[in-house]
């Protein structure tokens, strides 16, 4: 009995651990009325981080975020430069908060001895356990030039872990990139 409760722990924490190193959650919306057929070509503008939270992204990872877009893009449409006529204009961001995360517990414990089988249970519980914890989201607005008229946006979210090299960081944003751009142009 002992060695089953380990098995079943040890697939537990297991399962966890995969959860942990999932993909971003990508959300994405987009103009019905547009014909995206008609985009060719493109240009990828400076990302404007501002504000307090953003300041402390590195400008060598917002750098290698500009290059993964464009050649995410340059496989299926035409980059062009600053004073060229493009099509759409990508624009990107990142978002780093705290976010709480309080979840309750009602605990049980007993395996069902004595004959009363797996349902009988002793409970006890503690109180609300909060957690703070990183949230990191990447967002991929794309507007016609023209007008400035968005037409679609791409946003995925993914909790971030402390002790990551800036290597580390860099490739899970390349992941996400790809997530999010991989839903571009919308399919009907």
């Amino acid at each position: 009995m002992r060695l089953i409760r380990l098995g079943v722990g040890l697939l537990l924490v297991l399962g966890l651990l995969a959860g942990c190193t999932s993909t971003p959650s990508v959300v994405t919306d987009y103009d019905p009325e547009y014909a995206f057929g008609e985009l060719n070509r493109f240009r990828v503008e400076l990302a404007e981080q501002d504000d307090s939270n953003s300041l402390l992204i590195s400008p060598f990872t917002l750098s290698h975020l500009q290059r993964v877009i464009e050649s995410q893009l340059a496989s299926r449409y035409q980059s062009v430069d600053e004073g060229e006529e493009a099509d759409f204009v990508v624009r990107y961001h990142i978002v780093v908060e705290d976010r709480l995360d309080v979840r309750s517990y009602d605990q049980r414990y007993g395996f069902g001895y004595y004959g009363y089988g797996p349902w009988y249970r002793y409970p006890y519980s503690y109180g609300p356990s909060p957690r703070v914890y990183r949230q990191g989201t990447l967002i991929v607005d794309i507007a016609r030039v023209e007008d400035n008229k968005p037409l679609w946006r791409g946003v995925a979210e993914q909790r971030l872990y402390d002790g990551l090299t800036p290597q580390e960081q860099r490739q899970r944003l390349s992941a996400a990139v790809t997530e999010v751009l991989s839903n571009f142009p919308p399919v009907r």
